[in-house]
C-alpha cells in the first residue's frame, strides 16, 4: 500500500519544481515534505538567475525584483563586462509561487515536517520516515525524490553522495536599502582581500534595493583568511565600497554549498534524487537555481513515464541519470577543475582571467552562461604560471 504516487523531501526550487511538473502533466499523486514552518522560509539563495527560468518553467514576473543588462568580473585592479542578461528573484516569494502552483495542481505540501531516513526495502526507497508536530511517522510512496540540498539527507545515507569528501563552502548575503551606482549589472568580484578562496558580489534588486555579499571555498579559505568571520568580510565588502551606500539592511541570507563534479549515483529502485542533494550546483560560480530545476524536469520526465508504465525499478530510473550525464557530465567536470583554480589564483591570475573572460566574443560568452565551454576554450581563460605545475596531479584525478 503506498500513500502517494511521488514523496519528495525538501521545498526549495529543485522539489518544487518535480512537483510542479508530475502534478500539471499527469493525475499522479505528489507529496512534499519541507522541514521549515513556512515555505518561503526557505531563504538560502541570492536569487541570481537567467531568463531561461523565467521563460522556460514560466515563472510569474512578480517574483522578479530586476533584471540586469550586463555581467561585470573584476579582479583586484581589472574590470571586464559581458552583455549576458539575468534577473534577480525575490527568492521567498519565487518558492511561494513554486509551492502554491503545485498545490493548484493537486500536489499535497507538509511544513514543519523533517524527514529522518529512507524506508528501504526489498532493495528500493518504498518511502521515508519524518517527525513533525504529532511525532514520528511515516509515508510510503511509488518513488521518492531527495531535494534536500546540500544537506543530502536521503542520498547521503544511501551512499550516493559522499558529503564529506565533497567540496564545501559558505555565502551571505545582505538586501539592502540604498544607491547602488554600478549600472544594471551583476557584479562578481575576485579579490583575496574581499573574499579570500571565493568571490563577493553585488545585484540589482530594484530602484533603491540591491543585494550584496561574499563566499568561499572553505579549501581555499583556509591558507588565505585572517581569522575574521565571513559576516566582518560582507561588512567591509558592503560599507567601504564608494560605489554603493547602506540606509537599512532589509534582510540577511546565509548558505552553505557541498558539491563534487556532479557525476553522481541519482537513481535506485522507487528513487530519483535531484538538485543539490546530488550535486547539481554548477561549481564555478554556485550556481543552483537554474541547473536544479534542469534536473527536476528531467527526473520528472522520466518519473511520469515509469509510474505510467508501473515500473519504477532502477533499470527504469536510469534513464534519467544518463541524459543528465549526457547533457553535464564531462564539461561539468572541467567546470570543477577550472572553478578549483580560479579560487586558488593569485592576485594577479585574477586579474589576468579578468581580462580573458572580456576579450571572450558573444557566441564563447553565451557559452560561458550556459558552461558550454569546452577544454580548449577553459585553457585560454586560464592564466598560466610554472608555479601551477604542482597542480596538475590532484587536477588529473578529478578529470
Amino acid at each position: 500500500m503506498v500513500d502517494y504516487d511521488c514523496i519528495v523531501v525538501g521545498g526549495g526550487p529543485a522539489g518544487l519544481q518535480f512537483a510542479r511538473e508530475i502534478v500539471s502533466l499527469s493525475d499522479f499523486s505528489v507529496a512534499v515534505l519541507e522541514r521549515n514552518d513556512d515555505i518561503r522560509d526557505n531563504d538560502k539563495s541570492t536569487g541570481g538567475t537567467f531568463e531561461e527560468v523565467i521563460n522556460r518553467y514560466d515563472i510569474s514576473e512578480e517574483v522578479v525584483m530586476d533584471e540586469n543588462d550586463t555581467i561585470t568580473f573584476e579582479g583586484p585592479n581589472e574590470r571586464s563586462r559581458l552583455d549576458i542578461g539575468g534577473h534577480i528573484l525575490d527568492f521567498p516569494r519565487f518558492l511561494e509561487f513554486l509551492g502554491n502552483d503545485a498545490m493548484s495542481g493537486g500536489a499535497d505540501i507538509y511544513t514543519g515536517t523533517t524527514v529522518t531516513e529512507p524506508i528501504v526495502e526489498r532493495g528500493g526507497v518504498r518511502g521515508v520516515r519524518y517527525i513533525d508536530s504529532d511525532g514520528g511517522e511515516e509515508l510510503r510512496g511509488k518513488i521518492t525524490v531527495d531535494a534536500t540540498g546540500p544537506n543530502a539527507v536521503i542520498t547521503s545515507d544511501l551512499g550516493f553522495f559522499d558529503t564529506d569528501a565533497a567540496q564545501r563552502g559558505i555565502g551571505l548575503e545582505y538586501e539592502i536599502e540604498g544607491e547602488y551606482e554600478t549600472g544594471n549589472t551583476m557584479l562578481f568580484k575576485f579579490d583575496h582581500g574581499l573574499a579570500p578562496g571565493g568571490y563577493a558580489w553585488t545585484f540589482p534588486g530594484g530602484e533603491t534595493v540591491y543585494k550584496a555579499g561574499v563566499c568561499w571555498v572553505d579549501d581555499f579559505h583556509a591558507p588565505r583568511g585572517n581569522g575574521d568571520s565571513i559576516h566582518k568580510y560582507v561588512e567591509r565588502w558592503v560599507h567601504d565600497d564608494p560605489r554603493w551606500n547602506v540606509d537599512e539592511i532589509r534582510a540577511k541570507h546565509a548558505g552553505k554549498g557541498v558539491w563534487n563534479n556532479s557525476i553522481n549515483q541519482r537513481t535506485t529502485d522507487g528513487f530519483v534524487a535531484v538538485g543539490d542533494a546530488v550535486s547539481s550546483i554548477n561549481p564555478l560560480l554556485g550556481e543552483g537555481i537554474r541547473p536544479g530545476m534542469a534536473s527536476a524536469r528531467m527526473a520528472a520526465t522520466v518519473a511520469r513515464n515509469a509510474l505510467s508504465a508501473d515500473d519504477v525499478s532502477e533499470n527504469r530510473l536510469r534513464a534519467y541519470e544518463r541524459r543528465w550525464n549526457e547533457t553535464k557530465g564531462q564539461k561539468w567536470r572541467l567546470q570543477r577543475v577550472l572553478s578549483d583554480l580560479l579560487y586558488d589564483f593569485s592576485e594577479d591570475q585574477q586579474d589576468s582571467f579578468v581580462k580573458r573572460v572580456g576579450r571572450l566574443s558573444a557566441t564563447k560568452a553565451k557559452q560561458l552562461k550556459e558552461y558550454d565551454l569546452g577544454l580548449f576554450d577553459l585553457a585560454k581563460l586560464y592564466p598560466f604560471r610554472v608555479t601551477d605545475l604542482a597542480k596538475v596531479p590532484e587536477l588529473v584525478r578529478e578529470l
